[in-house]
């Protein structure tokens, strides 16, 4: 650590360094500071995981808080946003300034969002606050790009290079700052942002890589280490002595599968060789999990893990176990995770030694394993070293006999091979909903005025403004035939009333132009709900769930009995269309209220699978009913809109009114309902001690509840006989005076 810095910031500044405990700077901090770049001007920092980075971006976030600025800080993902609103609200709040994240929901401007000094966001949901022109844009003084080389994903590359893009032209006095812990080609990133680049290789603890090969490590300094070990596996045994030696351990495996099993190897070797833990506190840490559900064969095997010290996590697990697991291993409770590759890209959990246990990992855009990139790897190694408890941090790359050698391997996975951050709008498909919202957004602009835009992208430097405005006018025609914009004699393009809402509903045009279709067919009126779920699982913007092949008679049977809204000609790519039905099955089983752990065992689909399947596709159902709002078949947009909730909160018809309360999720409703309590007001006249004697609500619940119920009607506590007890007809579920 420097022992200079604080004497190069604004006094306030330093000041409140020192109450958060910081006496000095690490060498990124210190270069912000020496540059002058803490009160004015633009900068991109490439700098590995741990070396402060976050704290680089907050001096300049301080100085215009300060100055009465707001700031946003920008991040790939909600479990990030998650973490980062955490420690800016105990940071921030402590200062006099309001901090609010926002996530999800993309069909509203967040105007609210004017009263908070420190917004923290997705780039999604910023790109979708953009797209309704909040007024609130203009007052942002410094906006933080965090994981920057997130503009590389195949996937979300192009929304977030084009959401960067739009920032930078609607706030256009904003001060830019981009973070990264790997750029090779920090220049060009440098000319998009008009920044200053700062990039260093410095750690707080230094990082040691190496590849295992046939019971030897050999490091990046040639020397070599021997690996043997009790159970002659590499990856137990490299975890073994790290623990036993009073460190934590992470093993990256390529796929969930992997990960579970990895997991129960650790655990049995812990429990094998004695390492010592915690046993009651992880018993009860097992219970928690439980509890937190929902209750799954996978759950299952996590709790049973747990009590030897060792867990995994992947994306198929609930948030709340996601987060227990995590909390877990930073207190150390947990000695070892067992991780898919995701959680690289994740929260920050350091360990003393990374383990990734093969070079591949399963790409599930393809459906099949592929080599990871160099700065994949070093996402993952990056984790290796927790400042404070160790001397240097170790990350190990296992190698089988197909695989090159271990010299050719750290050549292949040195900092110096990491690939280079590219731009990806090179995809005319991906493209249409970015233009479309540029032309929503510059109402009456002419052609050359949205190449203006693009020409200020990344990929403009990159791919050459030649390639982009040979894509444009293309996309332009798309969107003019589709009805989504048109054309004035001056040649300016205006969006129309459908291509505005579709902008604002954050979907692909190509997926509105399917709904305007299936809304114009008379099919729609007599079709099933099942119908109506396989058209959403059809959508570009849907998950593509894995095809067994237990599933495909199951699957081929139900499209034998259907009458699909679409037919495999009607789609862009027509492959999914059998994947889409059992999708469709996934989704009915949610609405029809079947457990977890039963959708878990039928289908393979895993609670936090279903999580972002069931949000997708209320999502899609909503923009759905919108559309049909806009174009006059009201009876549709009513029945798509009841579609929209029971999809967003896995309930059945009756339960709709009651999911509208405070506290009430699809368990709760469905006990509200079983006891007779079958409406609102039903609810809004309750005795808190009827609610209070139901599976799960107790009496701080039931009052939460009654009261949500009474506001929703408009009523005061005094308007409701609660001191007289109420009698309900198990039958009818109808409200009658008690006697």
């Amino acid at each position: 650590m420097s022992q200079a810095g604080l004497d190069l910031l604004p006094p306030s500044i330093a000041r409140i360094l020192r109450s958060w405990g910081i006496s000095a700077l690490y060498p990124p901090q210190l270069e912000v500071a020496s540059r002058g770049l803490v009160e004015s001007g633009n900068f991109v920092l490439a700098s590995p995981t741990a070396s402060g980075k976050t704290l680089a971006a907050e001096l300049p976030m301080l100085h215009e808080l300060f100055r009465g600025g707001k700031v946003v800080y920008v991040v790939p993902l909600r479990a990030i946003a998650s973490e980062k609103y955490r420690s800016f609200s105990k940071r921030y709040s402590r200062l006099g300034f309001s901090v609010r994240m926002t996530v999800g929901d993309y069909d509203s401007s967040e105007e609210p969002l004017a009263m908070y000094d420190l917004i923290v966001t997705t780039y999604e949901k910023l790109d979708s606050m953009i797209r309704h022109s909040p007024a609130w844009l203009g007052d942002v003084a410094l906006v933080v790009f965090d994981e920057i080389h997130y503009v590389a994903d195949p996937d979300r590359g192009p929304t977030i290079e084009m959401t960067i893009t739009k920032m930078m032209e609607v706030s256009p006095r904003a001060r830019r700052v981009a973070l990264s812990a790997t750029i090779s080609n920090l220049g060009d990133m440098c000319r998009w942002l008009d920044a200053e680049g700062i990039s260093l290789s410095w750690r707080p603890v230094p990082l040691r890589v190496g590849v295992y090969s046939a019971g030897e490590v050999l490091y990046e300094d040639l020397s070599e280490e021997d690996v043997y070990g009790p159970t002659g596996l590499p990856d137990v045994d490299l975890v073994l002595k790290t623990v036993r030696g009073g460190g934590q351990a992470l093993v990256f495996y390529p796929t969930r599968r992997e990960a579970v099993a990895g997991s129960e190897r650790i655990a049995k070797a812990f429990s094998s060789y004695s390492v010592p833990v915690d046993r009651e506190a992880l018993s009860r840490l097992a219970s928690e999990m439980l509890a937190e559900g929902p209750r799954t064969p996978t759950l299952e095997r996590l709790a049973r893990v747990v009590p030897s010290g060792a867990a995994f996590h992947h994306a198929g697990l609930s948030h709340g176990v996601r987060s227990l697991v995590e909390d877990a291993f930073r207190r150390g409770l947990l000695l070892a995770i067992a991780a898919t590759p995701t959680l690289a890209a994740g929260v920050n959990l350091p360990a003393r030694l990374v383990v990734v246990k093969s070079r591949t990992r399963y790409d599930p855009r393809i459906g099949r394993k592929v080599p990871i990139s160099a700065m994949e790897f070093h996402q993952m190694a990056g984790r290796a070293g927790r400042p404070g408890y160790d001397e240097v941090g170790v990350a190990i790359l296992v190698a089988d006999r197909r695989d090159p050698s271990p010299e050719e391997l750290l050549d292949m996975y040195s900092l110096d091979m990491v690939e280079p951050v590219v731009s990806r709008l090179d995809d005319e498909a991906k493209l249409r909903a970015h233009v479309l919202s540029l032309v929503a957004m510059k109402e009456g602009a002419s052609p050359s005025d949205i190449l203006e835009t693009f020409n200020r992208t990344l990929a403009s430097i990159q791919l050459g403004f030649r390639f982009i405005r040979s894509m444009i006018p293309r996309i332009l025609r798309f969107l003019e035939k589709g009805g989504f914009v048109s054309t004035s004699g001056g040649g300016r393009i205006h969006a129309t009333a459908l291509g505005k809402r579709v902008s604002q509903l954050y979907i692909d045009p190509a997926s509105a132009l399917l709904m305007v279709e299936v809304l114009s067919s008379p099919r729609l009126r007599s079709s099933s709900t099942l119908e109506i779920l396989h058209f959403l699982s059809l959508l570009p913007e849907m998950y593509k769930v894995p095809l067994r092949r237990r599933d495909l008679d199951v699957v081929e049977g139900i499209l034998d009995e259907m009458s699909p809204l679409l037919e495999p000609d009607d789609l862009e790519d027509p492959s999914d269309y059998v994947r889409a039905v059992k999708m469709a099955l996934v989704l009915r089983a949610w609405i029809e209220e079947v457990r977890e752990a039963e959708i878990e065992a039928e289908f393979g689909v895993e609670p936090g699978d279903m999580r972002r399947y069931s949000d997708v596709a209320a999502w899609l159902c909503y923009s759905f009913s919108e559309i049909a709002r806009l174009l006059g078949f009201w009876e549709r947009a009513e029945m798509l809109r009841r579609l929209h909730v029971r999809l967003r909160h896995g309930i059945r018809e009756e339960l709709i009114p009651l999911i509208a309360l405070e506290e009430v999720g699809r368990r709760r409703a469905r006990v509200l309902y079983e006891a007779g309590f079958r409406s609102v007001e039903a609810v809004a006249l309750a005795d808190p001690a009827d609610l209070e004697a139901l599976p799960g609500i107790g009496r701080t619940l039931a009052v939460k509840i009654i009261s949500s119920a009474r506001r929703t009607l408009g009523m005061s506590d005094a308007d409701s006989p609660d001191r007289v007890p109420l009698r309900l007809s198990r039958d009818e579920g109808d409200i009658l005076p008690g006697e």
